[in-house]
């Protein structure tokens, strides 16, 4: 009889859990292929703050960066004669979810007034993302297409024990499968990531062989490469992962009519570019009392690489200007950036500064966290922007990698 109670106290406190975590899970697209939800925004919130480098980043005595965002956001709401409290959209849940065509879910709520959340939203929102928005049970949803219909993974609710947030993945293309779950979670004083996705055919299998037999594109070789922002992909990717690991990186690169090879990489040097902005802002305030001045915005100085075929330049592309004995396309947006497009061959290089006064930024946070082994991976270096805001040498970077380790990749990330 005791052992009865007991199993019955255990499948209640199983439903309980699953029904106090799950409402926004009802939301999912019947095709999803990746999953991330976390279950209480503001708890993970919370622990994220709680870490040196939350403090760093967030709290007044560093960056700031809530209290800014706060800011701009109170001074919306008391002009609509709302108060923070109205504006609960991540007070809850958060869901989101991509399709097998990389078409985008987000989910987040309940919240308690669906059309004062609205109204604030378009106040900061373009009208061609708000036609994509609605409100469905108090939930906030984003979406590319259709939702609902998709059933839960089996395991995701079990994983999220012990775990900020849960992730899960299922890559299928004929014969190629990849599945697995990951986790969030505060690990080593750090915000951590891990996902292990499992090749569940012999296709898959041998597509992970191909992937850790090719030989990486040595990037570092590149002179050009240097700053506090890395992002990479060393190798060809198979097709079946090109639409999970790489079409959103694809269309930030200006790219049309081509056969993407999967390899690219972009260095960017923020720092510096945050730098020039409050020199700028300093002399503006020096200098106010001089009407005529003009000052030139500053641009974030970047240089990215992406290799394929049939490269074209895009039809926006309206000036030609020769540099050295290249000729580049001037690409120049609504508020007058420029970037400069070269093509060749086998790649497409572009820079957002002119590539007469291109300097890379330091390289040694690089050399020193890359390893040939990752076929993907993400690397921001933290130190060179607060030292640059605060006047403090302070160790801190955002590292997320991707690799091969026997049947499965492997996908860890760190913020620290």
């Amino acid at each position: 009889m005791q052992m009865t109670k007991k199993f019955y106290s255990f499948i209640l406190i199983a439903l309980l859990t699953v029904f106090a975590f799950s409402d926004a899970l009802k939301f999912l697209p019947k095709d999803y292929s990746t999953i991330l939800y976390i279950p209480d925004v503001p708890k993970a919130y919370d622990a994220f703050k709680a870490l040196p480098i939350g403090q760093t980043l967030l709290a007044d005595t560093g960056i700031g960066l809530e209290s800014l965002v706060r800011g701009v956001l109170e001074q919306q709401l008391l002009s609509m004669k709302y108060t923070l409290d109205d504006f609960d959209l991540f007070s809850k849940e958060m869901l989101v979810a991509i399709n097998k065509d990389g078409n985008l879910t987000v989910v987040l709520g309940p919240v308690k007034s669906t059309t004062k959340v609205k109204k604030v939203l378009e106040s900061f929102l373009e009208e061609d993302t708000l036609k994509k928005v609605k409100f469905v049970e108090n939930y906030f949803i984003y979406s590319d297409g259709q939702v609902g219909g998709g059933k839960a993974p089996a395991n995701l609710l079990a994983n999220l024990k012990g775990n900020l947030g849960v992730t899960y993945s299922n890559i299928t293309d004929g014969k190629i499968t990849f599945e697995g779950y990951g986790y969030i979670r505060i690990e080593n004083n750090a915000l951590s990531f891990y996902q292990k996705l499992d090749a569940k055919t012999p296709d898959a299998k041998n597509v992970l062989k191909t992937l850790q037999n090719t030989k990486p594109v040595d990037l570092l070789a590149d002179k050009n490469v240097g700053g506090d922002l890395l992002i990479f992909i060393n190798r060809s990717i198979p097709d079946a992962l090109k639409k999970t690991f790489i079409d959103a990186l694809v269309s930030n690169f200006n790219i049309t009519n081509l056969n993407v090879t999967g390899v690219m990489y972009l260095s960017a040097d923020i720092a510096s570019t945050v730098s020039v902005l409050l020199s700028s802002d300093s002399q503006g305030q020096n200098q106010s009392s001089k009407s005529n001045q003009t000052t030139s915005q500053p641009t974030l100085s970047s240089y990215s690489v992406v290799f394929g075929t049939g490269f074209k330049m895009p039809d926006e592309v309206k000036k030609y200007v020769t540099i050295g004995s290249e000729r580049y396309g001037v690409l120049t947006t609504e508020d007058g950036m420029e970037s400069y497009i070269l093509i060749k061959n086998d790649r497409m290089i572009t820079y957002t500064v002119n590539p007469s006064k291109y300097k890379p930024g330091d390289r040694t946070f690089f050399t020193s966290v890359y390893d040939p082994k990752y076929f993907m991976g993400i690397f921001l270096n933290f130190e060179p922007l607060i030292n640059t805001m605060l006047g403090k040498k302070v160790k801190s970077s955002a590292i997320f990698v991707s690799y091969v380790e026997g049947d499965s990749i492997i996908q860890k990330g760190t913020v620290k």
